[in-house]
């Protein structure tokens, strides 16, 4: 493989290429979302498969800051222990808790799922660019 891509490193991809996907598509399934419920949208398979695009794009983030941790790279310029813990708090832990919730909330029936998930989407769209900052720049 040659070129550009070739020459990245996993922590590049995993800061600069899945975290800004991520950030991305969060903020677009909110707006998305939102749009869907103000236009009163019911049968939205396309949306759905974006949101688990979305979602398995925060699997494999997931999976490739745990190889980076144990390859001794830590986020932040610092690398301590603080860093570490708001970064996987804001970009793993508090997302994965919300959407849990979400679903809950949108497969009960008692919320429209398209009003659920425009909160959800900006909410995680906020936590991942805050876990964005935390690895890049430190707590």
């Amino acid at each position: 493989m040659t070129g550009y891509a070739a020459g990245m490193s996993l922590t590049s991809v995993h800061g600069y290429v899945i975290g800004f996907l991520i950030i991305a598509a969060w903020a677009t399934i909110g707006g998305w979302s939102l749009g869907l419920r103000l236009t009163g949208h019911r049968e939205t398979p396309t949306f759905w498969k974006a949101v688990s695009v979305a979602q398995v794009l925060l699997a494999l983030q997931l999976l490739l800051g745990l190889a980076l941790l144990v390859l001794g790279k830590r986020p932040g310029p610092s690398g301590g222990a603080e860093t570490v813990a708001f970064h996987l708090a804001y970009g793993v832990v508090f997302p994965l808790v919300v959407l849990v919730v979400a679903h809950r909330a949108a497969r009960a029936g008692r919320y429209d799922p398209h009003s659920v998930f425009a909160l959800v989407g900006l909410v995680i769209f906020g936590l991942t660019a805050r876990g964005w900052q935390v690895g890049l720049g430190g707590a």
